[in-house]
Order: C-alpha cells, then sequence, then structure tokens
C-alpha cells in the first residue's frame, strides 16, 4: 500500500463516516445550512447519549447561534458529517435548531430589484 500521504506529524486521522457511525442522514436531514443552531442549556451530559468529543464540541461552539454551515467551517468537517451530529443532538433535545424563513414578501423582492437597477 502507498501511504505516502500520511506522515508522523499529520497525527491521528479519524475518516468521516467514522464519526457519523457511517450514517450519512440524520433524522432531521432537513437542516438547512443557514439554519441557526443554539445549546438548549448548559449542560455536562446530554440525556442517553454517548457524547464524543464532536457532540461536546458543537454544544460549547453553541452557547450563541452558529449557522450549521459556519458550524462545519469551524469544526473543519463536511457539512453533512455536522448535520448528522447535529440532528443526533437534536433527538436528545440537547439543541434548539431554528431555520430560515423561507417565504420571501414581494415587498423585499421589490427593494432587491430597485437596489439592483441602481447599480
Amino acid at each position: 500500500m502507498d501511504e505516502a500521504w500520511y506522515d508522523d506529524e499529520a497525527g491521528p486521522i479519524v475518516r468521516p463516516y467514522t464519526i457519523t457511525r457511517g450514517r450519512t442522514t440524520g433524522r432531521h436531514a432537513r437542516i438547512d445550512t443557514a439554519s441557526q443552531i443554539m445549546t438548549a442549556e448548559p449542560q455536562l451530559e446530554a440525556p442517553r447519549m454517548e457524547l464524543t468529543p464532536e457532540y461536546r464540541w458543537i454544544l460549547d461552539a453553541c452557547v450563541r447561534p452558529v449557522s450549521l454551515a459556519e458550524l462545519a467551517v469551524l469544526m473543519q468537517q463536511p457539512l453533512g458529517v455536522v448535520r448528522v451530529l447535529c440532528s443526533d443532538l437534536l433527538d436528545h433535545g440537547a439543541i434548539l435548531v431554528r431555520s430560515p424563513r423561507t417565504e420571501v414578501s414581494r415587498e423585499i423582492l421589490e427593494q432587491v430589484y430597485r437596489g439592483l437597477c441602481r447599480l
């Protein structure tokens, strides 16, 4: 096997599918990339849930609202991995998720149009 991609300075490498236990979606797969994630309340452990370092990191990082996309960047993990982990935390009531509004009023669209026309 060619292991030239790995050296002693790289440290331990954990594949994303290992973090999610092979899952690619959670029960809440519809968590949008712009959804705001926030820890439900400061707690040491989520009930009935094994808190891996990744879960603890999310809970610590989300004491203020953080978007799912921003969280993925901060964790340096693929968006899908972070979505699965957040879905697990949501199932156990450890986080709150606020999704962005999907409706755009006609007034907002007209303001955007007028602004673009002025350019």
